[in-house]
């Protein structure tokens, strides 16, 4: 059996996914898919450090705790210093709820769990990945799962003499098959979860295996399997996109390119003259503590230059990763690997801990938030508004849906949609709360991430719950006589977001065009039976509303006294084609339609602070003391 060789042209493979991960990330239209920078770094990881367990169960010296002693050397100084880096900077750039969402992000990473963190947020109420520091964590995450489980499997398989080759195979094949069909299931977990990503290690195993079984050395170049690779890497990287079902069938291009390229030898022309060109290899050298480092600066300049920052931000917090990861490589993480002092992997846990239990403690407030003036006061009470249900009772359950009344005992007015139905039951409660006798009263029958469509699934919500528990209250309760329908159309629309109808996303222009004629058709069956129905389109929503956003911040924390302007027509030219398609239906279909944009758009620009602050809770909700007081245009529904 042969050696695996150090092969310089690997760490030019690593520049290369380095690279692409980093301009997708600062600038996604350059490079669309340079996110499969993350796959080819899973391929390389399979095959370089199944090659070093090889060799340690062939010698017979492998040794559990030299191998994670070797890990913990290899991973932990880089990891160390950019978390405590991110938790001192943090400190002075974030506002509260920020900074302890970035405590949770540092206590999940202590553990190596953050991919089960960010699969749990993903969804509805979800904040930008932009605005998490430590998202980009996942992936590390998912690579050390998979070697807690590969090593003891391994050497499992050695001792008992089972056919390698085959069980690993196998074990790839299972988990592709779990990919591919978790793909149409729900993108979220395909992405984020271990056990469908571990196909991707496997696949780097079994060449190295290959590698390592053969009973000569090989290094014939093989031109046709690098070019071929690299078309592969190349496709992938300027064709595929985000929102397309990722990994799915889509990772072969990363993960086959990366293959070609790795099993065509060092000696092919692509290989050597490009590849371990010695200016590529000091990328991939430096290639962990730089992806460390790139995803926390960008996701600093989105929090204080929003959404779409100038291209110099970007530009200078990229120069800053390189800085930082030559640093950071050249005096910590060299020099305490070749540290030899029997205590350096014993203090790097130590301190690895301390750590997540600082970030833990972040996360639960256990330490004074810092002090906030009184615009950041403002935006920390706008922030904190929530949406509890006062003045209602909960007088059913239909699976996971409740439904809530408030108000007399007379006819009825049913509420049916998402959180942006839900935020209007401080209006409805200040309006009829207090009726008695036979006067109106008010049911809701809503949930947040749960759009009022017929048929429609969503990974977290199932909608039909939803239209089931509004039927059951509608044969249970003959004195409803109007329906009001409320949600935030466009989001379940967007590509981003997984709702299905029969299995396919309602995101494809055919499936919303079926789900959108069962809404008629279901709106039409509520006029129909002769109840007045009443479809409220969705209220101004962008990330620059939202009161942690509205003010403009520089790079220490400091605050702007002006809102910034959010125009209707951005509003529009975003969200107002996915509007009118829903106003349509409503009106052909026998509904009046009510549009919150009348009320909360003046002179051109949407309405973003009163005297109390901001009016909005987060990017695409009011708050509850403002809707209380000041949202008018729902009264009509419960007038006597």
């Amino acid at each position: 059996m042969s050696q695996l060789k150090y092969r310089p042209d690997i760490d030019g493979l690593r520049a290369v996914a380095v690279l692409g991960v980093i301009l997708y990330h600062a600038f996604p239209c350059l490079l669309s898919g340079g996110f499969i920078g993350v796959d080819i770094f899973f391929v390389i990881s399979g095959y370089l450090i199944s090659g070093i367990l090889y060799r340690g169960l062939k010698k017979g010296n492998f040794s559990f705790c030299d191998f994670y002693a070797r890990r913990i050397r290899r991973l932990f100084p880089s990891l160390i210093t950019v978390l405590v880096l991110c938790l001192l900077y943090g400190r002075i750039l974030l506002l509260p709820d920020e900074y302890s969402s970035l405590g949770k992000q540092v206590a999940y990473g202590a553990v190596f769990s953050q991919n089960f963190l960010y699969w749990q947020e993903s969804g509805y109420f979800d904040i930008a990945s932009t605005l998490k520091p430590l998202l980009h964590l996942w992936s590390l995450a998912v690579e050390e799962q998979f070697y807690i489980f590969f090593p003891p499997l391994m050497i499992l398989i050695w001792k008992r003499k089972w056919p390698y080759a085959g069980i690993l195979l196998v074990l790839f094949i299972a988990s592709f098959v779990l990919n591919l069909v978790m793909s149409f299931q729900n993108q979220v977990t395909d992405f984020y979860l271990t056990p469908y990503r571990a196909w991707e290690f496997l696949a780097g195993a079994l060449l190295a295996w290959r590698a390592f079984c053969k009973s000569h050395d090989d290094d014939r170049p093989r031109i046709e399997m690098a070019v071929s690779g690299a078309l592969l890497l190349g496709i992938g990287m300027v064709f595929l996109h985000q929102g397309e079902s990722y990994p799915g069938w889509r990772a072969l291009f990363p993960v086959v390119g990366t293959l070609l390229l790795i099993g065509a030898g060092s000696g092919t022309w692509l290989n050597r003259k490009l590849l371990a060109d010695p200016r590529v290899v000091w990328i991939g050298i430096i290639s962990y503590p730089l992806y460390l480092f790139h995803w926390p600066l960008i996701s600093f300049v989105h929090v204080v230059r929003g959404n779409e920052p100038e291209p110099f931000y970007v530009i200078a917090a990229l120069i800053l990763a390189f800085a930082f990861a030559t640093g950071t490589f050249y005096l910590v993480e060299q020099k305490i690997r070749r540290n030899a002092s029997r205590w350096t992997v014993p203090l790097l846990v130590l301190v690895f801990v301390l750590i997540g239990l600082y970030g833990c403690a972040v996360w639960t407030n256990l330490f004074p938030p810092k002090p906030l003036g009184p615009l950041g006061t403002k935006i920390y009470e706008a922030r904190n508004e929530k949406y509890p249900v006062i003045g209602f009772t909960v007088v059913d359950h239909c699976h996971d849906i409740s439904v809530y009344k408030t108000g007399g005992s007379g006819p009825l007015t049913m509420f049916v949609g998402d959180s942006n139905c839900q935020m209007y039951e401080a209006r409805i409660a200040r309006l009829i709360g207090d009726n008695k006798g036979s006067a109106r009263g008010a049911l809701f029958v809503a949930n947040g991430g749960t759009p009022p469509f017929p048929e429609v699934e969503g990974n977290h919500h199932h909608a039909y719950h939803l239209i089931e528990a509004m039927g059951k209250s509608i044969a249970e309760n003959p004195r409803i006589d109007r329906v009001v329908i409320a949600a935030r159309w466009g989001i379940y629309f967007d590509k981003d977001h997984d709702y299905f109808l029969d299995g396919q996303r309602i995101s494809i222009p055919s499936v919303r065009e079926s789900v959108l004629k069962k809404f008629g058709k279901m709106i039409r069956d509520l006029t129909g039976s002769g109840k007045k129905v009443f479809v409220v389109l969705n209220t101004p929503s962008a990330r620059t509303l939202s009161p942690k956003n509205l003010y403009g911040r520089d790079f220490l924390g400091a605050m702007d006294s002006e809102p910034r302007v959010y125009t209707r027509d951005a509003f529009l030219n975003r969200h107002g084609a996915m509007r009118d398609e829903i106003a349509s239906v409503a009106m052909q279909n026998g509904a009046e339609v009510i549009d919150p944009l009348d009320t909360l758009a003046i002179d051109g620009k949407c309405l973003t602070e009163n005297e109390d602050g901001p009016i909005y809770q987060d990017e695409g909700h009011l708050r509850r003391s403002f809707i209380s007081k000041h949202l008018t245009y729902l009264d009509a529904t419960v007038a006597p």
